[in-house]
């Protein structure tokens, strides 16, 4: 078993901070990529399914009851949120002031917080991976959203909440909501701005209401238990990889980064989201209690399952204090929190690939987003 006593630092990142600000405005030389690599090339592989091989002699399986009834709530929670978020903009265009545009601000942050739970998931319902795109358009790199949403507010009639649905998905989501309250919030004093932007989150609330229809049943009832681990671990994993691209992605290589592929510029609370993503992925790592850690300690692998779960409450403990990740980017000090979050980030994904597989008898197989 591999024993790490500091977090892994990936070089072309340190070459960047090392050299000071007059290097991050000209990069690190030709070996530096597009984006920063992670372990394997995009995020690692895929968790394939567990075999009886002389790593652990003893198939280990696990029940994923747990991780569906976290769904279920997680979907209870999002649906609740996006009522909120309906709800407040319904005040907010009845009124428009100070006070209701903050408190339909405060709402979006909720629900994009509520959504955390489910972002970058590949493992579940398929009915309810179906409709990721549909609540979150990300990444933007071209501005399709204001685009798109400029192009529907020419139009001599809006779309109703149902006919949004009909429309592109970069309109129908928490990215159209953001455009609204946070870039052109001025304009939904505006009653026909004001229309559309209400139009979204009432769609927004029939398609939490799907997410939360389509998680009713438990996805992974069938399986094994040695398939549902390599299931569970699978989910960890994708989601772990996609949290890592919301940080990566803007990033770039240093030098060179990329700020409007931030999740939630727009709103400066990129940081806010990418925190809520690592929360999620902790007490997904948990399950209540009867979770991954609990079950690498029930298998011997304590010292295994005490090191991810301190790695996880460490990254917490110690997160940036800004909210924008764009304007950490504009500092010596800021990229270099950056970095730091993304090594702890990248510590744990080494120990699930290289400590956790091996321990439980997991065969890596390739993750879907590798090479993306």
């Amino acid at each position: 078993m591999m024993m790490y006593t500091k977090p892994f630092l990936n070089s072309s990142l340190f070459c960047g901070v090392a050299l000071g600000v007059a290097t991050l405005l000209t990069g690190c030389g030709e070996a530096n990529n597009d984006k920063l690599s992670t372990r394997g090339g995009g995020g690692g592989g895929e968790f394939a399914s567990v075999t009886d091989n002389h790593v652990h002699p003893v198939q280990t399986g696990f029940n994923l009851a747990p991780v569906h009834e976290m769904s279920v709530n997680a979907a209870k929670g999002y649906v609740l949120s996006s009522y909120l978020l309906d709800e407040q903009m319904g005040k907010l265009c009845q009124s428009y002031s100070e006070e209701t545009l903050q408190a339909a601000q405060q709402a979006w942050l909720q629900s994009m917080h509520s959504w955390m739970k489910f972002q970058g998931r590949e493992k579940g319902s398929e009915a309810a991976l179906a409709l990721g795109w549909k609540v979150q358009f990300w990444p933007d790199k071209k501005n399709t959203t204001g685009r798109k949403v400029k192009q529907l507010l020419q139009a001599e009639t809006l779309p109703t909440s149902q006919g949004i649905a009909d429309q592109s998905v970069a309109v129908q989501g928490l990215g159209a909501v953001e455009w609204f309250l946070f870039q052109e919030q001025k304009q939904l004093a505006d009653p026909k701005y004001c229309q559309l932007a209400h139009a979204i989150t009432g769609n927004m609330l029939t398609t939490a209401k799907a997410l939360e229809m389509a998680w009713e049943e438990n996805p992974w009832q069938d399986l094994t238990p040695q398939l549902a681990l390599a299931e569970y671990l699978g989910a960890l994993n994708n989601q772990l990889d996609y949290t890592l691209k919301k940080l990566t992605r803007p990033m770039g290589k240093p030098g060179q980064p990329k700020p409007y592929q931030a999740e939630a510029w727009r709103s400066q609370t990129s940081m806010l989201s990418l925190k809520a993503s690592v929360e999620a992925l902790h007490q997904l790592y948990l399950a209540n209690g009867k979770g991954l850690n609990h079950l690498l300690i029930e298998s011997g692998h304590e010292v295994t399952a005490n090191r991810i779960n301190q790695r996880f409450e460490l990254l917490l403990e110690d997160w940036p204090k800004q909210n924008s990740m764009v304007a950490m980017m504009k500092t010596k000090e800021g990229y270099r929190d950056l970095i730091n979050v993304f090594n702890g980030l990248e510590y744990i994904q080494i120990a699930l690939h290289d400590d956790v597989a091996a321990e439980l008898g997991i065969v890596m197989g390739f993750n879907a987003t590798d090479g993306d």
